[in-house]
């Protein structure tokens, strides 16, 4: 993924996507419009109308939205099963309150728009002591806003017209109701209609997904206890120890983290750009914490990595063996190793970030000069030599800096093999003279 910086290519880019309706949505037309607008019942502009319903145009937004949203959730690394089962919720609580919006909206364009003014809501807000129906049939007998529901309702506040929009919505998506009022005009009665209609679409929306979230969660771990369930049946065939049992098993909980998946046949049916990024991604750990990859040119790093290969060693698994003939490196991810001499000497530790193996790369047939146990779990990326050729051939400080490592540790390693070698063959020491004799009996 390439981040463009340069303000005129932003600035087109934005241009042929969203630029024009986040602009229009966003003026305040309330200022804008406020020398030419009228009340109800004044003949009214219907362009300033329109001007002021504008900001609903932000609706075709809930994309940028969702996108934000999982790009919100990647950075957290949050697992994508909660991610799938926000955006549901969300998607269905944004409907619910755009359709409340509408809901409120309607009525009041319908005012506007067919020039009924508003009357009855102000005389019943100072008038309590005449009976509201009689001023309504008095005031609006030919011309009542009959679809204005909100009209009939005692509190005018904000807060009360729109938690009665939910509650109106809410009943008409559930089927369980009409809300406050029931609906006995045209406008009224197809918005309640439409409302049913698109809550069976949410219900079974939801559910469905739902459903399916459930289901592809539960299918990764099904397919995991059926590879399980396999070596089971493995280890029962060969007759295998418990303790060899015990540790496959570990190894398969440890490599998939109980979930399965097939690794190479998703890559393979990618593109070569797309696999390099994920595989950048996916070692981001790896190239934080070794020093030697810091400052390395970009080409040079996605083609080490591209040569990179996982493996997992549990503990107290021998990953080289001193003496044996080496033909690659690796690279610690996780986990803490120990360097042994080739007679038990234990040198060091070696955990996140750090390498080991290098001197097989720079001579051919060179015999390892010391060993490398796993203490805990372990994750490796194994580096072979002739991919490692291949890699340095366009990077000559990497190969200097490598060597110059090896060097060290070589040298390090036979001062410390030496020393305990002398250790080791040093002669006994005699009878301690100030020791308590023995006791003989008689």
């Amino acid at each position: 993924m390439s981040v463009e910086v340069k303000p005129t290519k932003i600035f087109i880019s934005y241009l042929k996507g969203f630029l024009v309706p986040d602009v229009l949505s966003s003026l305040p037309y309330d200022h804008i419009t406020l020398p030419w607008r009228k009340l109800p019942g004044d003949n009214p502009h219907h362009i300033v109308i329109l001007l002021n319903i504008m900001p609903v145009v932000k609706l075709i937004r809930y994309d940028t939205l969702h996108a934000n949203i999982r790009y919100l959730f990647m950075h957290l690394e949050i697992e994508n099963f909660y991610l799938e089962m926000c955006t549901t919720l969300l998607l269905g609580l944004y409907l619910i309150f755009w359709f409340s919006c509408l809901c409120y909206l309607i009525p009041i364009l319908i005012m506007y728009l067919l020039n009924i003014p508003p009357i009855v809501s102000a005389i019943l807000n100072y008038v309590e002591h005449i009976s509201k129906t009689i001023i309504v049939k008095i005031l609006f007998h030919e011309k009542e806003c009959e679809e204005c529901w909100m009209m009939r309702l005692e509190d005018t506040s904000l807060r009360y017209r729109l938690k009665n929009a939910i509650f109106i919505v809410l009943e008409n998506i559930l089927a369980s109701g009409y809300g406050l009022f029931i609906p006995e005009k045209n406008v009224h009665i197809i918005f309640n209609n439409i409302l049913m209609i698109v809550g069976r679409f949410i219900v079974c929306y939801m559910l469905v997904m739902f459903l399916r979230i459930k289901t592809e969660r539960k299918t990764s771990e099904s397919k995991f206890q059926e590879l399980i369930d396999q070596v089971k049946a493995y280890t029962i065939q060969k007759q295998l120890l418990p303790h060899m049992k015990k540790r496959l098993l570990a190894y398969y909980h440890y490599r998939f983290k109980n979930t399965y998946f097939r690794g190479k046949r998703i890559l393979s049916e990618l593109t070569e750009p797309l696999r390099e990024e994920i595989a950048l991604e996916s070692c981001r750990r790896l190239i934080e914490n070794v020093a030697i990859f810091k400052n390395l040119p970009k080409n040079v790093l996605q083609s080490i990595v591209k040569n990179l290969k996982f493996e997992l060693y549990l503990p107290n698994e021998v990953i080289i063996k001193a003496g044996t003939q080496g033909d690659c490196m690796f690279f610690l991810s996780s986990g803490t190793v120990a360097v042994l001499t080739p007679t038990g000497k234990e040198m060091c530790h070696l955990s996140d970030g750090d390498h080991f193996g290098e001197i097989a790369l720079l001579v051919a047939d060179q015999r390892r000069v010391a060993s490398i146990i796993a203490i805990e779990v372990c994750e490796v990326y194994r580096l072979d030599r002739k991919d490692f050729r291949h890699c340095i051939d366009v990077h000559s400080e990497l190969f200097a800096e490598i060597e110059r490592i090896a060097t060290e540790r070589v040298e390090k390693t036979v001062r410390v093999e030496e020393q305990h070698k002398r250790f080791l063959m040093r002669p006994s020491r005699g009878p301690n003279l100030r020791s308590k004799p023995t006791e003989t009996r008689i």
